[in-house]
């Protein structure tokens, strides 16, 4: 049976979503976000849409969509990236996928960077990340500003985040908390002095791949923190005395959809579920 909603019932989903994400917050000069799959169809049986959340929408995410009836696919990550000019589902899994999502009338809608930059999202879920006692977090700023919905403030709307302590945070301790705080059991670390000396008075911190947003940091900071960076790029902040922290690009997001994203979107009255299948593609052995 398929489970395409009617045009009216997936409108007001998607507006749901960007009353909390809003689209004019994504980087459209590379970022294929929006709409990207709409099955929507004159009208519809499905009375209670289900809404499946998912950072990236591999294969076995488009098979847990089917399997439980959702109706929506809400994936982080662009599913269309780069920008197909034909489907090919016996070379490419992805377009496989595509394909069976629309034969079952479900649609793909991907925020990408509108979630990295809104007040709330995922930057500042790994700011919250970095201490447990959120009293020492004295402040956290855009470090690229986008042009804010209307009651928000500018420096809370933006790509990643300048965070400041009320006082000296050791990195061995900021090292447990991120541990902890995106359930993995490993991460990354570079530094020029002994690790447990480290002091942290200032981290700019970045969800995914950092090194395009750190380029615009004009603070001095002590750490850096996203997901992935270049050999170049961490032995360059090493060498100058600065602290890095990389965790595996996917990593520093997936565990915003569980621990935010899901209850901010069920307050809005979206039923979703979380994809357990969705994981980082690396893993360490």
């Amino acid at each position: 049976m398929s489970k395409a909603l009617s045009k009216p019932q997936l409108k007001l989903l998607i507006e749901k979503i960007t009353k909390l994400y809003p689209a004019s917050y994504a980087d459209a000069s590379w970022d294929n976000t929006g709409l990207l799959i709409d099955c929507s169809a004159p009208q519809s049986s499905v009375e209670k849409p289900k809404v499946l959340l998912t950072v990236d929408l591999t294969a076995s995410v488009a098979e847990e969509a089917v399997a439980n009836d959702c109706s929506l696919v809400l994936a982080y990550h662009p599913f269309i990236f780069p920008s197909w000019k034909r489907l090919s589902p016996w070379s490419n899994s992805q377009h496989r996928s595509a394909i069976k999502l629309i034969q079952s009338g479900i649609s793909v809608y991907c925020p990408h960077t509108a979630v990295d930059a809104a007040k709330n999202g995922v930057n500042d879920w790994l700011a919250h990340s970095l201490v447990r006692d959120q009293s020492l977090l004295k402040s956290s700023v855009s470090i690229e500003k986008v042009t804010p919905e209307q009651g928000e403030l500018e420096c809370e709307v933006g790509y990643g985040r300048v965070v400041s302590f009320s006082t000296v945070v050791h990195l061995k301790d900021i090292i447990s908390q991120v541990k902890s705080a995106l359930e993995i059991p490993h991460l990354q670390v570079a530094v020029k002095d002994p690790l447990a000396d480290f002091e942290v008075r200032s981290v700019a911190l970045c969800a995914g791949s950092g090194s395009g947003v750190f380029k615009a940091l004009k603070q001095d900071v002590d750490l850096y923190f996203t997901g992935e960076m270049s050999h170049h790029e961490v032995l360059r902040l090493k060498e100058m005395g600065k602290a890095v922290i990389v965790c595996n690009h996917s990593n520093t997001e997936r565990g915003f959809l569980k621990h935010v994203m899901q209850h901010e979107l069920a307050r809005a009255g979206v039923e979703c579920i979380v994809s357990a299948t969705d994981s980082d593609p690396l893993v360490v052995v």
